[in-house]
């Protein structure tokens, strides 16, 4: 194999993303148990900056998260670099890897931050393979090393709205996102208001969450609804519902906590005033007649869905009423983004 350069620096953003049809359990090396739609966001993202060496070496791994060198996550780059040596067999020969990585959300914001880290270092070994190797980047191969990282990073490497697992024989892959076209203008500047409930960490993290639904009473059951919801989601996006696909992303939301709940061992991670947020929500869109939804992730922060028409109603009246519930009154503000993007490179 021979390379053009042998060393390099890469730049790259990766947004995180939010599913509305929740991936939960999976099999093998992250490969989803059922298939999810997702939509990317804008203004939370991780930044990347990695310098590659190559040589004939042991290789030397340094990390370094918002400046603060982190040895811990060593071990898991480690993993990650074994994974994708399939996809990128220079691997082989990287003597050094040195990152630089910063989020522009807190941590244990209730947004996933392995998402957008993953997506973020997929792209630059994306970059880094395109230009020893003289080829086009191909953002399929990035997703796919970005799901051997984290599963739902792989739906970071595109923008708009993702399909990750297969749907029917010829839509959805069980290795990568893809994404989704033919969506109706509805959803073109769909709202994301993230409602900080407590930026605690978890009493159960999501990898040993997604193992729990191995031998889960509702596994199959789980599997079907799924796909189900993906179907029917599907369709309100290109026909532009709003209301079907506000009540299917409730329902997912709570069909994920409810799993949780129902596992062995069981375990909770709403709390108190997320559901205090969900009543106010559901009230508000009654009382309003407006479309305003509300999904969570593995947390317990409810995430505010809205759309353009009902902004200003939105941000102006529910906004503050759920502010006092939030931990320090905190929201993060985001929308749907366009995907990650290369800032700077250079070769030799």
């Amino acid at each position: 194999m021979k390379l053009k350069y042998d060393r390099g620096s890469v730049v790259c953003t990766a947004p995180s993303n939010i599913a509305l049809v929740k991936y939960w359990g999976k099999k093998d090396i992250q490969i989803p148990l059922n298939p999810s739609i997702s939509f990317t966001l804008d203004t939370c993202y991780t930044k990347t900056k990695a310098d590659f060496e190559l040589g004939d070496t042991q290789t030397q791994i340094e990390f370094y998260f918002h400046g603060e060198s982190k040895p811990s996550f060593i071990p898991k780059l480690e993993v990650f670099i074994e994974r994708v040596k399939d996809l990128y067999p220079w691997l082989g020969s990287l003597a050094k890897l040195t990152l630089h990585s910063e989020n522009s959300f807190p941590h244990s914001s209730g947004i996933a931050s392995s998402a957008s880290g993953f997506g973020a270092m997929a792209m630059c070994f994306e970059k880094f393979n395109s230009e020893v190797l003289g080829e086009e980047i191909d953002l399929d191969r990035a997703s796919n090393a970005a799901r051997l990282g984290s599963g739902s990073a792989c739906r970071s490497v595109f923008g708009g709205f993702n399909l990750w697992g297969e749907l029917t024989e010829d839509l959805g892959d069980q290795s990568l996102s893809s994404q989704l076209t033919d969506i109706h203008p509805n959803f073109d500047d769909i709202k994301d208001a993230i409602c900080i409930a407590s930026s605690g960490e978890k009493s159960v993290g999501s990898s040993a969450g997604h193992s729990l639904m191995n031998n889960h009473v509702f596994g199959e059951q789980r599997i079907n609804q799924a796909k189900d919801n993906c179907r029917e989601l599907l369709s309100c996006l290109r026909s532009g519902d709003v209301w079907k696909a506000g009540e299917l992303i409730e329902e997912e939301a709570m069909t994920l906590h409810a799993l949780m709940m129902t596992s062995r061992p069981s375990y909770m991670l709403i709390r108190p005033n997320t559901v205090a947020m969900i009543e106010v929500i559901r009230q508000f869109r009654e009382d309003e007649k407006t479309p305003v939804f509300f999904t969570l992730d593995a947390g317990p922060n409810p995430h505010v869905i809205y759309f353009n028409e009902s902004r200003t109603l939105v941000e102006q009246k529910l906004l503050p009423k759920l502010k006092g519930l939030c931990e320090n009154e905190r929201i993060i503000m985001d929308q749907i983004g366009k995907g990650p993007k290369i800032l700077e490179s250079s070769f030799e």
